[in-house]
């Protein structure tokens, strides 16, 4: 893979984790049993329906090492193995590293949001803690990551267990037998997390966000009985709630499953690979809406598993050029949304608190719906929307033009992703469209791609709407005194089921705001049509003649003839402007109204909200109106 380093200069190992850490000695514990007989690296799955679980936090201090140049992992050794946790001794000889005396950071983080030296820091991290469990009889174990960025390595008591590659989306490893070997601990987990992208990776090497590094979402302990429930699909098909269910262990066929919704019951018996499927009738049952997000308590029951979730009963359909929930047309109130907290300096929003934080301002706007862009956000996201009433756009971070579309490396690593997405959510009401791609060229090669990637996602989930942020595409010219016509062309939307575009009329280019009223849009297919992205950079308390650009003045202004088009757009069913609120960038180069931030937001990075945001609040108050 090829790959990037960047590493700070002057970068010392005593300064680098300073600010934001915590000073707790794990290395000072009790050293972890090695495993005697090494083995192979366990393919990377997980586990749907995690907050159902049995589960332990592993969260809270670790240590850490950075490795900025790479080379436990290009050249390892006795004296640079982390994973191994050599000490020092006449007959191991010489030893470049020592857990107990190594930084410590407190996970879920990225370390670029905990220390200024690291801002930019883009390399592999070893990061590490101790843990006990023992082995239970009748239960499996597993280790589950809901988060790595990028590629994740992870060692338990010096034993290669998985890999992953993918920094949004979860994986777990199932460490039951390693820990009838080894007892009840302590254990050492050791995982290499490596933030670099190359031109193979999804992402590739250009997006437009702050690159976060390290174990950026919760690590869990998780138990489960022998034979369980891996997998689970419920979705409202026409009156009836329809669950696909697996079962993973040596039992698993011809057992006896059973679904219980509000009192109404489903029995059937698995197949030989542990699938079922059953039917619950629905109806009666109060409908899922941003109106009315009710929620309802689904319990299934096979062998000596049982998992209970709440879910919303909801359908969603496309229908010629409108959008259509629970069969009746819906206007897409909508915002797009960066997984970043609010801050001054802003970090990786990781806490439920602070995700609700952000959705709650999405619907103070008066949003309907949420873009989130441009990966996959943490798990609680979408099951807060459920409870929140707000229908989500979820995509991969297929991104841009830096993405090798004839590489099968890049195709499997993004169908992977995309699969990983939606097994994780495709159970969530609130999730109304998945996404996979944004702004991508238009070549044969990318078309491919992206339709391959689309057909794994209909034999996935064929419950919901497929869509893409396509380019503006092509201006065509005026077909009246002063009007430019801009037509959708982009040959994938023949394979969507929304087309979505990004336009930015009055910010990029040469038109300013007063000329965006002589623009016109054209979709050429017979589909739904949204404005998935438009917006311009304002600095919060930037105050000025609304023609000055990089103020809130310029950018209320330019919301204002963008939405005149909006509403003369036909079969233009929603829009979700950009951006939520301000968000780091590395790529935003602007000293002065930059300075490292892309400045699209309605709301500023501590959540003060601009003059723009009025103006798409009033718009959005009109449209909700009877």
């Amino acid at each position: 893979m090829a790959q990037r380093a960047r590493a700070m200069s002057g970068l010392t190992r005593r300064g680098v984790m300073k600010a934001g850490v915590a000073g707790a000695a794990i290395g000072a514990m009790a050293r972890p049993v090695l495993a005697q007989t090494p083995a192979p690296a366990a393919a990377a799955s997980f586990l749907t329906n995690l907050p159902g679980r049995k589960r332990v936090a592993l969260d809270g201090t670790w240590k850490v090492i950075l490795d900025p140049f790479d080379v436990a992992g290009r050249k390892p050794s006795k004296r640079r193995s982390f994973w191994l946790d050599t000490i020092e001794t006449p007959e191991t000889g010489l030893v470049e590293y020592e857990w107990a005396s190594s930084d410590a950071m407190q996970l879920p983080a990225a370390w670029n949001d905990v220390a200024a030296e690291l801002t930019y820091y883009e390399g592999p991290a070893y990061f590490r803690r101790l843990f006990d469990a023992a082995p239970r009889a009748g239960l499996r174990q597993f280790l589950h990551f809901e988060a790595v960025n990028y590629a994740a390595t992870v060692w338990l008591n010096g034993v290669e267990i998985a890999r992953h590659e993918g920094g949004f989306t979860p994986f777990a490893v199932e460490i039951t037998d390693l820990l009838a070997r080894t007892g009840a601990g302590p254990h050492g987990l050791v995982v290499r997390a490596d933030s670099r992208h190359g031109a193979d990776t999804v992402p590739g090497l250009d997006f437009d966000w702050k690159n976060r590094g390290g174990i950026t979402r919760s690590v869990w302990l998780v138990a489960v009985p022998e034979t369980h429930i891996r997998d689970t699909y419920a979705r409202l098909d026409g009156d009836a709630l329809a669950i696909d269910l697996t079962l993973d262990g040596r039992a698993r066929g011809g057992q006896q499953v059973t679904a219980q919704l509000a009192g109404r019951t489903a029995r059937t018996v698995t197949d030989g690979e542990g699938r079922a499927q059953l039917r619950i009738p629905a109806r009666g049952f109060a409908r899922w809406s941003p109106e009315t997000p009710v929620l309802h308590e689904l319990t299934l029951t096979a062998a000596s598993d049982r998992l209970t979730e709440r879910i919303g009963l909801r359908t969603i359909a496309a229908r010629g050029r409108e959008i259509l929930l629970n069969g009746q047309p819906v206007f897409l109130r909508g915002i797009s949304m960066h997984e970043e907290a609010f801050g001054a300096e802003g970090a990786r929003a990781v806490s439920l608190a602070k995700a609700r934080a952000l959705l709650a301002e999405a619907k103070a706007l008066g949003c309907n719906f949420v873009r989130l862009a441009h990966y996959p956000h943490a798990e609680h996201v979408a099951r807060l929307a459920d409870e929140m009433g707000l229908m989500l756009w979820a995509e991969i971070p297929v991104y841009w033009e830096e993405i090798d579309y004839a590489s099968p490396r890049t195709l499997a690593l993004a169908r992977q992703m995309m699969g990983e997405l939606v097994r994780r959510d495709r159970s969530r009401a609130s999730v109304v469209m998945w996404s996979v791609a944004n702004e991508t060229p238009q070549s044969e090669a990318r078309l491919r791609f992206l339709e391959t990637v689309i057909g794994d996602v209909r034999a996935l989930d064929p419950s919901r709407l497929v869509t893409a942020a396509l380019n503006k595409n092509v201006d065509v010219g005026g077909v009246t005194d002063g009007e430019s016509v801009i037509e959708v062309r982009d040959p994938l939307g023949a394979s969507l089921d929304v087309v979505a575009i990004n336009q930015y009329e009055g910010w990029y280019g040469t038109r300013t705001p007063a000329e965006i009223a002589g623009v016109s849009f054209r979709n050429t297919y017979d589909k739904p049509l949204m404005f998935s992205e438009f917006g311009a950079d304002a600095l919060y308390g930037q105050r000025g003649p609304r023609e000055e650009r990089w103020s809130e003045d310029y950018q209320a202004w330019l919301y204002e003839e963008t939405l005149k088009v909006v509403e003369r757009t036909p079969g233009c069913v929603g829009l979700a402007p950009w951006v939520l609120k301000d968000f780091r960038s590395p790529r935003r180069w602007h000293g002065r109204f930059q300075d490292m931030w892309n400045r699209k937001g309605l709301l500023s990075p501590e959540g003060r909200r601009k003059a723009a945001f009025f103006v798409l609040q009033d718009y959005y108050r009109r449209k909700a109106a009877p």
